[in-house]
């Protein structure tokens, strides 16, 4: 078992990069989630986040940070989604998104239905004190983009199939929708609103009817969609609009690279329009850009991120079927031939659309593509998302992990910087400061926050056994400490002296508040470590990586009496499910060709149960005297019914904060795996899975 311990807990995610990159997480509780970014003229940042207070209700918060990532103030209000975000020249925060009429704060009162989803726009303060203004458009609608003029103005971009939406006389498009018994057809929009958002200045649909469908009776239901998701302005004011669409009779332009949508109701094609409210034209141009239709299965290209060059040129990102048309010497032209599902891409249009400058690939697969871009001071390239990281372009090193930040140089032909890391760390957003340095945001409420220092970077900390990144710790937890050049360039083992291990490996140490942790493994890029007890009698405690060449400063981490989580044991299922470290009755692995019997007694292990009887770092002796866990451990069927749990304690000869736990299956079990949750207190831990006949 011991040896299976240490398999679970030794790992590398090594990965390229020149600056340090610091870690900062949000307060965003339990159950939060952050999903957008944006920072003002000063290099604050703005963090759009969902959070579910104390009654159980979700909400959305606004946390102000300074550019080191420390939250200076917050505001909530009710819970949105979609959300896009930017600033003004002041420093106050619009927001756009889509939101229940039902309970959001508006400044006026809206017509309709109160249960309908809508788009909105909200402006806070800069010191996040209170709403100037919000408004609800016209529902069912939503908005994904916004933009601001040197004016001040407000663009926002979205999609609706709204009769009644708000449309100015002269617009380029004010036809709505057409309304069927069978549904109707969804229009992206553009609409600008004065800076106090007391007046519509411009708004247009801009969308087609038209979809090629050739399934006989299940075309019924099918109509065009077409939605705008990423805007800009270029030198002129002119307006470039950027997004997905099935409608074959979109407006385009003539001589333009992607002149037909090669798509139907199972194949989308990007668009890219450039726009001028009130103009004459207002369309200047507009170009479709297209992967290939020939390769089999449903494919859409979805932009959802867009810069403008200081030529006009435009560059988007998103993702693609891997028959997207990149170009000759790009960073990645191609994939591997065993490549399936979506691949995230990067393409530069000129400033007419007539031509696409250079497109690459890069890495995706199931993993959500490129999620944010932008333009450093020198013209690079800079990307945020995720992606398997296999698939990324390659590089001198090997890198492991779900989510990246890369600087491309500015015509794609080279990859300058790249940062890895594991699960929900980096990816969801992406800013830059006004120095060209980049923050980007992960799911969990983490912050990666670009330096122009040199040094080591510390990108992520996740519960040893599993998962999930997170800025929350409990006592004893066994944890896993991501990044690049944190630790010795020769991995170490842990040292066991008088019966404890020690907390310091080839001159590094782990500090919580200042108290050296237990560690379990040290290498360039993973430190293992058990968060010290003493921890439990705060609210949050600060972590440092001190070592021979320095320190490095890295997060806050909040506090909780448990964070549990189950051991995988690296077997995976028969149809790809990875399998709990668990023991069947026998003492024989857990696994689809071993599985465990009904009414039989499993064991498997945990961690993050909260705060042992052991002393810091002690190896629990084989004949301890079982002292009881201080918390209720409870074994959740996939049905919510409780198990008998026969013992639940420190695991004899593994470390303190390894939890045991041997609990007895039902004695009626589904077909081949069962799924089950662990319980610590009122901790519940991601679900875990035995293999079974």
């Amino acid at each position: 078992m011991k040896l299976l311990f240490l398999a679970l807990v030794l790992g590398v995610v090594p990965g390229m990069a020149a600056n340090q990159v610091l870690l900062r997480y949000l307060d965003i509780g339990d159950n939060g989630s952050a999903f957008a970014l944006t920072s003002d003229q000063a290099g604050n940042l703005f963090a759009i986040t969902q959070i579910t207070d104390t009654s159980g209700v979700s909400r959305t918060r606004v946390i102000k940070t300074d550019p080191n990532g420390i939250q200076l103030a917050s505001f909530d209000f009710a819970a949105t989604f979609q959300v896009a975000a930017t600033t003004d020249a002041q420093g106050n925060l619009i927001l756009v998104g889509s939101a229940e009429k039902q309970g959001f704060p508006l400044s006026a009162a809206a017509s309709g239905p109160a249960a309908d989803v809508a788009a909105f726009v909200l402006k806070l303060d800069s010191q996040l004190h209170g709403i100037v203004f919000s408004i609800l458009l016209a529902a069912p609608s939503e908005a994904n983009a916004v933009a601001l003029d040197q004016s001040g103005n407000i663009f926002v971009g979205g999609d609706t199939s709204a009769q009644d939406f708000q449309i100015t006389p002269g617009a380029y498009q004010s036809t709505p929708p057409v309304p069927t018994s069978f549904g109707t057809q969804t229009y992206g929009f553009l609409t600008e609103f004065s800076p106090d958002g007391s007046n519509i200045v411009y708004s247009t649909f801009f969308g087609g009817n038209n979809v090629n469908c050739m399934g006989g009776s299940s075309c019924i239901g099918v109509f065009a969609r077409t939605s705008i998701s990423a805007l800009a302005l270029d030198a002129s004011g002119a307006v470039v609009m950027a997004g997905g669409t099935d409608a074959t009779d979109l407006p385009v332009t003539a001589g333009v690279l992607g002149g037909a949508c090669v798509c139907s109701n199972l194949n989308g094609a990007g668009f890219v329009a450039d726009f001028l409210p009130g103009g004459a034209p207002q369309l200047i141009w507009s170009t479709f850009l297209n992967a290939d239709i020939e390769v089999p299965g449903p494919q859409f290209v979805q932009i959802k991120a867009m810069a403008l060059d200081s030529a006009g040129d435009v560059i988007v990102g998103g993702n693609s079927p891997m028959a997207f048309p990149t170009t000759p010497g790009v960073v990645q032209s191609v994939l591997p031939a065993s490549f399936e599902g979506d691949a995230g891409f990067v393409a530069k249009v000129n400033n007419l659309g007539t031509s696409l400058i250079w497109a690459t690939y890069f890495g995706s697969q199931y993993k959500g593509g490129v999620n944010g871009l932008a333009l450093d001071r020198q013209g690079n390239v800079v990307i945020s998302g995720y992606s398997d990281s296999s698939l990324l372009p390659p590089t001198t090193s090997h890198s492991s992990g779900d989510c990246y930040a890369a600087r491309l140089s500015g015509d794609a032909t080279a990859l300058l910087d790249l940062y890895v890391g594991p699960g929900n760390a980096c990816g969801q957003a992406l800013a830059l400061n006004p120095a060209g340095s980049f923050t980007t945001m992960g799911q969990a409420g983490s912050l990666w926050i670009e330096t122009p220092a040199s040094g080591g970077s510390l990108l992520a900390v996740a519960n040893a056994a599993s998962g999930p990144v997170s800025g929350l710790v409990a006592p004893s937890e066994l944890i896993s400490l991501y990044g690049i050049g944190i630790g010795p360039a020769a991995a170490l083992g842990g040292q066991v002296k008088g019966g404890r291990f020690t907390s310091s490996l080839g001159g590094y140490q782990v500090m919580f508040d200042g108290i050296a942790a237990p560690m379990l493994y040290a290498g360039p890029s993973q430190i293992n470590a058990i968060v010290p007890s003493e921890v439990a009698m705060e609210d949050s405690t600060h972590i440092q990586i001190v070592s021979p060449l320095g320190t490095i400063d890295g997060p806050t981490m909040y506090v909780r009496p448990a964070e549990p989580s189950v051991f995988e044991s690296g077997l995976i299922s028969f149809d790809g499910v990875p399998l709990a470290a668990a023991l069947n009755e026998d003492g024989t692995r857990n696994s689809s060709q071993n599985p465990a019997m009904p009414g039989s007694i499993v064991t498997i292990f945990a961690t993050g149960t909260g705060a042992t009887s052991w002393g810091d770092g002690n190896i629990v002796p084989i004949a301890n005297s079982q002292l009881p866990p201080r918390l209720l451990i409870s074994v959740l069927g996939q049905n919510g019914e409780s198990l008998e749990v026969v013992y639940a304690g420190d695991a004899p000869g593994l470390v303190a904060g390894v939890m045991q736990i041997n609990f007895r299956l039902p004695t009626v079990l589904p077909p081949k795996l069962f799924n089950l949750q662990l319980e610590a207190g009122s901790a519940l831990a991601n679900g875990f899975t035995l293999a079974v006949p």
